[in-house]
Formats: C-alpha cells, structure tokens, sequence
C-alpha cells in the first residue's frame, strides 16, 4: 500500500542511518557459531550465549591469533550479510505519537526563537521572558498581526495521535460565520475523512474552463511537433498547421499526429466539437497515445501518392490558398503637355479681347 511503502521510505531511512560498525570479536563469534550450525535445522542448532559459555576459552585463544587482514575478511563477511539482508521497517503507533508531539513542540520552539528574534529588532528593544508567553503562536499574532489556523489529524486508525489545531481570533470567525463549523469540529471532520478513506472515493466535480482545455490541446500539440522535428534534425521555427496539415506538415516534414481520437482528421482543437470531445482529445495527448512519429522515405512516398488520389476524387485534402485581393483604381495620365496647356489658355484670352474690341466699335 502507500502508507507502508512511505513507511519505508522513511522509517528505513532512519534504520540505516543507525548502522552500528562492525566488532571484529562479534564477527569472528558469528562465523564460528554458523560453521558449528552448519546442516542442523532449526531446532538442533545450538544458541549463541550457550556457544560461548562452552567455547569461551577455545575462541578466545583463536581469535588472538587472528592477524589483521583475518579480522578484516571476518568483518567484510558481516557487511555483505547486512547488505543482503532485506530489512523492513516495522511503524509502532505509540513511536509514531511521540514522533508528532515532538515535531509540533519543535515548531513551537521555532516560533519562539522567530518572536525572539522580532523583539529584539523593535526599538526601544523590549525585554520579556520567554515564559511570560502562555502561547507561542498567539504570541507571534500578536506581534506581527498574523491571522491563520491550522489543522493536523492522524492518517490512519492504527495511529494514536491526537488532533492538533490553532486558530486566531478572527480565523475562528471565519470557520464559525463562512465555513458554517465550529473549530474543532473542523478538525473532527478531518479526521473522520482521512480514518474512513473518503479522499479515495470522493472526485471534486470542479471543471476547468474549455478555452484552458483548448489550449493545453494546442501546447501539447505544438511541443511534440517541436520535439520530434529537432530529433529530425530540422532547422527553424515551424508552428502547427492544422488548415492544410497534409501539405504543410505531413509531406514537408514527413511527420504525422498519429491515433487522433476524434472522427473527421486532424483539426484544430477548437473546432473539434464540445467539451466532451476536447477532454477526449487532451487525454488522448497526455498519456502518449495520440503522438507524432515519423515517416520513412518509402512512407512518405506512398502518403503523397494517396494524398493526391484522394484529392483527384475529390476530398479536400489540399486547401488552396486564398487570392490576394486587388483594389482596382483608375489610371492616370502617364504625361501631361504642359506647353499646349499654356497656348490653348493664350488663344482663349486673345479671342476674348478681340470679342470686347469688336463690340466698342459697334457702339
């Protein structure tokens, strides 16, 4: 289970951590000890303090005569047998509870040392003694205007330790007038929670936002194409074209998005259909089994061949790009004569003069 492997994780720690070294005489003891047991079974074999009394002379006078290298072969031996050796850590509850109150006692004395610390830094520097403080955490509210709780329950029914919870004044409101419960009936419904295992049943029904789905699809998407395109060794930025994936993705880079979990290709994730099938596609990207992979040249081959048969029948496997568009305007003159222009206006005015002319005369 988790529990017991964390047990081991931990509790083991601190076994091998308290490895004693080895005695050359226990040693020596040991290996004469399993030669005189050697074929017995477990009923006939003699024990180790009626071995010595027996033999206490005998082994005594042996293991004088040993050299040094002899002792060192003799601990040698030993090390091997603990290496090989499978221990198991065995988690006693009533350890475990003295474990807790002295991590908790340890915090506090931290917070001692921190309010300490804060009264020695005011000015004028405020002289208490730490025993005038009926309570270390309320103490550190006072001084620096911290409000917070907090809650600690066992995590099993074999453990015996006992709840732990601090509230301030106004984290005590919170709990009674927001969260609706008194204290320490929060920390009561902890603990049945963890003792009665309903974190392993119980699924938070909190869906995140579509847009956020959407784009973790995309990012997923856009990283793998990268990936697998510098295993390529291929050269510069190339984004995701899901308009004209075929042409633009599959045959220039000779890579596809293989096992797409939703009817109708390749498509943009935003344009997949509802929730359902854009959670649908974002699991499929998370554990690997929609993925990219690469063709071989034989393979790529025979993927544009196909391409182009599907396209000549008639799906659009190719979207053609769109045409610029043109604003037609209309032209003007290339060249204007400028000395026309200026012998059209002087016959104009000469005739006008002559026109006056003629009708003063006539009056």
């Amino acid at each position: 289970s988790i529990k017991w492997t964390r047990n081991q994780l931990f509790l083991r720690s601190r076994m091998l951590q308290k490895t004693r070294g080895v005695n050359s005489w226990n040693a020596f003891v040991k290996a004469q000890l399993k030669a005189e047991n050697e074929g017995l079974g477990r009923g006939d074999r003699t024990k180790l303090t009626a071995f010595i009394a027996e033999n206490k002379a005998t082994l005594l006078r042996e293991y004088r005569k040993l050299t040094f290298a002899e002792k060192q072969a003799y601990n040698a031996c030993v090390l091997e047998d603990r290496q090989a050796k499978n221990r198991t850590a065995r988690a006693n509850p009533k350890a475990i509870k003295h474990d807790v109150n002295a991590a908790f006692t340890f915090m506090d004395r931290e917070v001692c040392c921190a309010i300490l610390i804060i009264l020695s830094l005011l000015s004028p520097p405020v002289h208490t003694n730490i025993t005038e403080i009926y309570s270390q955490w309320m103490a550190l509210h006072a001084r620096t205007g911290l409000e917070g709780f907090y809650v600690a329950v066992r995590g099993g029914i074999e453990d015996l330790a006992e709840p732990k919870v601090f509230f301030t004044e106004k984290s005590q409101k919170f709990v009674r007038d927001v969260l609706g419960v008194e204290p320490q009936h929060l920390g009561l419904k902890l603990e049945a929670f963890i003792i009665s295992k309903l974190d392993e049943h119980v699924t938070l029904n909190r869906q995140r936002p579509l847009n956020k789905l959407i784009s973790e699809c995309r990012t997923l998407i856009q990283d793998n194409l990268e990936f697998i395109l510098m295993e390529k060794n291929t050269s510069g930025e190339v984004k995701m074209n899901y308009t004209n994936y075929e042409r633009a993705i599959v045959e220039r880079h000779g890579v596809e998005l293989t096992k797409w979990p939703l009817p109708g290709g390749v498509k943009n994730p935003s344009k997949v259909g509802g929730r359902a099938q854009v959670q649908a596609l974002l699991d499929a990207l998370q554990s690997k089994s929609c993925k990219w992979v690469s063709f071989s040249d034989e393979e790529l081959v025979k993927r544009m061949k196909d391409n182009r048969a599907r396209h000549a029948r008639g799906e659009q496997v190719y979207v053609q790009r769109k045409a610029r568009a043109r604003v037609s305007q209309p032209k003007s003159k290339a060249t204007v004569n400028t000395d026309d222009e200026l012998s059209s206006s002087s016959s104009s005015d000469s005739d006008s003069d002559s026109d006056s002319d003629s009708d003063s005369d006539s009056d």
